[in-house]
């Protein structure tokens, strides 16, 4: 609403009652309220002279109030400036123990309470059965304890039964141990008993058949062993501790004909960490005796070996000697010394490593036999002397998961042995020495990668070349070989694996008589260098059933290990596997 026109009535009347009424006297007005906005009321009385009609009207005018300085004669009372009396208001507080609920943010979750897990019931037991096509016969059974860390036992039991094309081309393995640990907070002690036995035939025969072998004779060996240890348990952290360990082992080996072996081995070790040093000595005392139809031979080892160790995070150095001393049927007395560097470059990476050193390698019917279960009767024995073996490399990881080794040796052997064919028999072998000293040069390599269950592989090449200035080859011995195996999981329930072996060109030698010579002379036999590869696959159905699947020689090589004596071909099998 438009106020412009009442007040311009307003003091149209004002100025026309000023004029009318100069007389009357002016009531004076109220004194003003210096808190409340002022207030002003007119009223206008406009007559009309025709007819005298009264038209009245009312206009109220609202304005902020303005004081003056005449205003301030109202404040009847002054501060008292002089007053420096301060003011402490006393103030009490009541504090309540209670937490503040604000609904304005997020809650604190509470964890919820799972409920009880329940331990995973572990398979201590495992069978296995399998067939093949060469009747392959397969069987296996592990028995152990449960899950108690300081007491375990087991037994373990294994079988394997072949045959091939040749005549009587057959061998039977079977294995039988039992094992027991027991753990305190002190003291570790294990024992095992064993029982193996491998049965097979002389069932070499010459392609070009220069001799025949129509009955081949049956060989069977049998192992009984036993083997007891004991050591000490120490803090790795405690610089001051002190170990010992103590061990005894024995056999009896037995063939089908009359040799016969037994050999008690004892041995054990002292040590005393100093801080940083660690002082201690090993000592052994080998008793073995080896029967046959024509000898009996006491092949006895003393062995001694004091040393001073210096380690450190990235250092191990070693220095000591070795003393052994043979006696019984042969009596030598041989020092060597025994020094260890491992130097860590780069942590977990790259660690530099070497040794020098030299020792006795024992020649028994046992070790030889598991080398070439094809020997004559009355083997000649005779120890290898190792009279130095410098070795040095690197070694590390990749990644954290791909470890690798490379090593470099050179050794000086006397009475190198080796393998040859029997002048009459010659599916059988005999065993000889290489007269003087001979040099081998070697180079080993080997790769590992390990990504759990998904992917494994090993691999190992080695490269030897050999010397000798009385014999023209290193018979028997290889000049390269390589292994690998690996194993891969396509599935969760499907793993594959695969096995390979590659040996190089080996040389053999072949005793002859020929007709016009009254002494046997010998020629040169090459085997051909070969490849054996295999590859399986196993199926877990659940925890308890698997199924597995295996093919030997998948390129079905009749290849030559020793002369006269060929694989057995392409062997296929599978059976089932049962945990319990």
């Amino acid at each position: 609403m438009n106020k412009t026109p009442y007040i311009s009535a307003f003091i149209f009347s004002s100025l026309f009652a000023i004029g009318a009424n100069a007389q009357n006297t002016a009531k004076p007005a109220p004194a003003q309220d210096a808190n409340k906005p002022q207030t002003t009321s007119s009223t206008a009385v406009k007559q009309d002279t025709s007819k005298r009609n009264a038209v009245t009207e009312e206009v109220e005018i609202v304005r902020s109030y303005k004081p003056i300085l005449a205003d301030a004669v109202k404040i009847r009372r002054s501060p008292n400036l002089n007053e420096t009396k301060p003011f402490n208001p006393q103030v009490k507080y009541n504090l309540i123990d209670k937490k503040l609920d604000l609904n304005s943010g997020l809650r604190e979750l509470e964890a919820q309470k799972l409920a009880k897990e329940i331990a995973a019931q572990r398979q201590n037991n495992y069978a296995k059965l399998g067939f093949g096509n060469l009747g392959t016969g397969l069987a296996q059974l592990n028995i152990a304890t449960g899950q108690d860390p300081a007491l375990q036992a087991g037994f373990n039991f294994n079988h394997l039964s072949m045959n091939g094309k040749e005549n009587q081309q057959k061998i039977s393995k079977q294995s039988l141990s039992g094992y027991g640990r027991s753990i305190g907070d002190n003291l570790v002690m294990e024992g095992k008993l064993g029982y193996d036995r491998l049965g097979t035939y002389f069932y070499g025969t010459d392609p070009l058949a220069s001799f025949s072998n129509p009955d081949p004779h049956k060989q069977l060996f049998n192992y009984f062993n036993a083997e007891g240890l004991l050591f000490n348990r120490v803090d790795a952290d405690d610089e001051s501790s002190f170990t010992y360990a103590a061990k005894a082992k024995g056999y009896i080996f037995n063939n089908a004909f009359k040799a016969k072996e037994n050999s008690v081995i004892i041995s054990g070790g002292l040590g005393q960490d100093l801080n940083k040093f660690h002082l201690g000595a090993n000592a052994s005392v080998d008793l073995t005796t080896s029967k046959d139809s024509a000898y009996s031979f006491n092949n006895n080892l003393f062995k001694l070996n004091p040393y001073i160790k210096i380690q450190t995070e990235v250092l191990k150095l070693t220095g000591g000697i070795n003393y052994v001393n043979e006696f019984g049927s042969n009596q030598r007395i041989h020092i060597f010394p025994a020094v260890s560097l491992d130097f860590m470059l780069i942590k977990n990476y790259l660690t530099i490593f070497g040794s020098l050193g030299g020792d006795i390698q024992k020649n028994t019917l046992k070790n030889l036999t598991d080398e070439n279960p094809y020997l004559n009767q009355n083997v000649g024995l005779k120890n290898t002397v190792e009279k130095i073996n410098i070795s040095g490399g690197i070694r590390g990881t990749f990644a954290p998961n791909v470890g690798y080794k490379a090593m470099v040796s050179y050794k000086t052997l006397g009475d190198l042995s080796y393998f040859v064919t029997d002048s009459t028999q010659r599916n059988k072998f005999n065993v000889d020495y290489m007269l003087g000293n001979t040099n081998v040069i070697g180079f080993t390599g080997e790769l590992n990668i390990n990504f759990s269950e998904a992917f494994n592989l090993d691999s190992k090449i080695d490269v030897k070349q050999y010397d000798n200035s009385r014999e023209n080859y290193a018979w028997f011995r290889p000049g390269f070989t390589l292994q690998s195996t690996a194993s891969f999981k396509i599935v969760d329930k499907v793993k594959i694996f695969g096995d390979l072996l590659f040996q190089g060109e080996t040389k053999a030698k072949i005793f002859d008589i020929p007709s016009n010579y009254p002494n046997p002379t010998f020629t040169t036999k090459t085997i051909k260098a070969f490849a054996d590869i295999s590859v399986g696959a196993n199926y877990q159905h659940n925890k308890q059933l698997g199924v597995f699947f295996r093919v030997n020689n998948i390129l079905a090589n009749d290849y030559e290990r020793l002369p006269y004596y060929n694989n057995y071909g392409i062997n296929i099998f599978g059976g089932v596997s049962y945990g319990f």
